[in-house]
């Protein structure tokens, strides 16, 4: 499977539209502000082909260059200087089927609960079973103050091992979150280090999203994209 088109994953075509305008579409359909792309020097097809498809006209989308490949908080923190603090993050590898609009589950939760948000799935096979055992959940419980289900906390990274699958399903983090200013105050980490920091003080809300959820950022899940979708 080819897994990469001028070396951006991100310009991986499913069922006729790359990952990059999906996520695009998906962030407008949501009104959003504003869209900003963290690229690299690496990556100049990114924008070229949003110029040659007129996706830049609107006038939504700002670039901002991550010279090295220093992590997803480093990324995100770069977006911080067009964006400021509070930010929707959708990562574009992240493919929903089922679920329109996986962003606007995240926003309809932030507006009952006003802290960082995740979109989390249920882990069930077949797709489950491409995953390696990252972003697991401890659990989700029910607010004592309102009718949000909050993350009790989140495993840490086992990269090399495959996700757990049992009944019932576990949740699992999903590429979209939700960040305020609370996220960046917690002490340096990954993402999800930071998340689980915030979870320990009950600041952390879950936005469950109804979808099959495939990373096309693996080899596996873009052959399980293009059998279920091309």
């Amino acid at each position: 499977v080819d897994h990469h088109v001028d070396g951006c994953k991100e310009l991986i075509e499913i069922h006729g539209r790359t990952m990059l305008q999906r996520t695009i579409d998906e962030l407008r359909a949501a009104d959003v502000d504003g869209i900003v792309i963290v690229t690299s020097p690496k990556k100049p097809a990114l924008r070229e082909r949003l110029e040659e498809s007129g996706q830049l006209e609107r006038g939504d989308i700002e670039f901002v260059e991550q010279m090295s490949p220093l992590g997803l908080v480093h990324a995100l923190d770069l977006a911080r200087s067009v964006c400021g603090d509070e930010m929707l993050t959708a990562a574009p590898d992240n493919l929903y089927v089922g679920h329109p609009c996986p962003a606007i589950e995240l926003l309809k939760v932030f507006d009952r609960g006003q802290c960082a948000v995740i979109g989390v799935v249920q882990v069930v096979r077949p797709w489950g079973s491409l995953l390696s055992d990252v972003g697991r959940i401890d659990a989700l419980y029910d607010s004592p103050h309102n009718a949000l289900r909050m993350v009790s906390g989140i495993k840490g990274k086992r990269k090399k091992s495959p996700f757990p699958i049992r009944d019932p399903p576990h949740w699992r983090c999903t590429g979209r979150m939700l960040l305020t200013s609370r996220f960046w105050e917690e002490p340096e980490g990954d993402d999800v280090q930071m998340l689980d920091s915030l979870a320990a003080v009950g600041e952390l809300v879950a936005a469950p999203i109804a979808a099959a959820y495939i990373d096309i950022g693996l080899p596996e899940g873009l052959a399980y994209a293009n059998s279920r979708l091309n």
